[in-house]
């Protein structure tokens, strides 16, 4: 062990408060002279206009690319005409965020895959670099593959599914609803994807409205199980004051508008079916309120089996509606639904549906239906122009 005489130690002791001493009273003379940051007098801010000039979060870029397959340094797409050359450049307007749904402070730039944002940051303009290998869960997701499952609302609108894909091909998904046993009580959806979606693609109308089981929360049950089906059995918890505020319902193939009224509308019930009936009076008005949307609805006249209403806007504009509304409507208690999900088509038109439908809820679980999912990247990089708009005031 290394030892110091007294009166050696007792020496280096006072140099070392000397220094301290020096130093501070150092600090405390620059920062009394100066108005700014103590480190942009001692360098000049030199750092901080790197910064200025370099990506970061937030901001938005141009940049020439040429992505490959990490496993083959195959290339699967490039800003080049001709990447061989680098040639025939048209940048990409990129959005530097790592979250893929966020919206761009500049319009036109759009959002990139994590990891190539993360490899990006720091970088300068007229900069070229390699980024890469980017694992799938930085990139486009892990592959789907039977067995797998994730939960989503698309299905059976606004009921959380838990589904797993029992078949998938270069065409199609399918998938099927599990755990449904253990729902107990639990609130009907509003509609279901229809089984035939590619003619449905061409109508634009994807689900099936169902009657508006979903008026009383919890209030339907499983009754029996079939081959890919389920029986459910609702039972109205309320006969009165069935919603809060006024409530449009699309009723048929043909969507007719039912309405129901929060102080105006009644429903009975027996062993078989469900009834709603609606008896407004001339001359009510109700507030409708949906994303956004706020109208005020007159009811024009009443008679014995409908009623007439209109509306206007905040702009005072009256629009009535063409057709009579019915006073009642009448549903089956039971109602039959899927729980298999056959061939759910991937593209339409070479659109890419599937996608469109579960993108999100795939992306929340690892998992994507893109191309590129389950590869490692690679990507050779040309800043050509940044943006400052993480710096700019919103």
């Amino acid at each position: 062990m290394i030892s110091f005489k007294p009166a050696m130690q007792s020496e280096k002791i006072a140099i070392i408060a000397l220094v301290v001493i020096i130093v501070g009273a150092l600090s405390i003379y620059l920062v009394a002279t100066n108005d700014v940051d103590i480190f942009n007098n001692l360098f000049d801010g030199k750092d901080e206009d790197k910064l200025k000039n370099t990506i970061a979060l937030g901001d938005c870029a141009d940049v020439n690319y040429i992505g490959r397959y990490a496993s083959n340094n195959t290339i699967f797409d490039s800003s080049y005409d001709y990447p061989e050359n680098k040639s025939g450049e048209v940048p990409l307007q990129m959005f530097i965020s790592l979250n893929n749904s966020e919206i761009s402070p500049k319009p036109g730039y759009v959002g990139i895959i994590e990891g190539l944002a993360e490899g990006l940051i720091g970088l300068k303009e007229n900069d070229t670099t390699n980024i890469g290998p980017i694992p799938p869960e930085k990139a486009y997701g892990k592959k789907l593959k039977v067995g797998d499952t994730f939960t989503t609302k698309v299905i059976a609108l606004e009921l959380n599914q838990t589904v797993e894909v029992i078949n998938y091909t270069s065409d199609s998904l399918s998938l099927k609803w599990i755990d449904f046993e253990d729902l107990g009580s639990f609130t009907m959806p509003i509609g279901i994807l229809l089984e035939d979606l590619t003619n449905a693609y061409y109508t634009g109308l994807i689900h099936e409205y169902l009657p508006p089981y979903y008026l009383w929360e919890n209030s339907s049950e499983i009754i029996s199980i079939m081959n890919e089906t389920i029986e459910v059995i609702t039972t109205p918890s309320k006969s009165e004051n069935i919603v809060e505020e006024m409530t449009m319902i699309p009723i048929g193939e043909n969507l007719e508008l039912f309405f129901v009224f929060p102080d105006a509308t009644t429903a009975i019930w027996d062993d078989n079916t469900i009834s709603l009936t609606s008896s407004p009076l001339a001359g009510s008005n109700y507030l409708f309120t949906s994303q956004g949307l706020n109208l005020t609805f007159t009811i024009d006249n009443v008679s014995s089996s409908h009623f007439n209403i209109s509306y206007f806007d905040t702009g005072g504009q009256i629009t009535p509606l063409g057709t009579p509304i019915n006073k009642t409507i009448q549903f089956n208690r039971t109602k039959i639904l899927r729980y298999i999900y056959n061939n759910i088509p991937l593209s339409i038109l070479d659109i890419p549906f599937a996608e469109s439908l579960f993108g999100l809820d795939l992306e929340n679980h690892g998992y994507s239906l893109n191309k590129l999912s389950g590869e490692s990247l690679n990507f050779e990089v040309e800043i050509v122009k940044i943006y400052k708009t993480s710096q700019e005031e919103s």
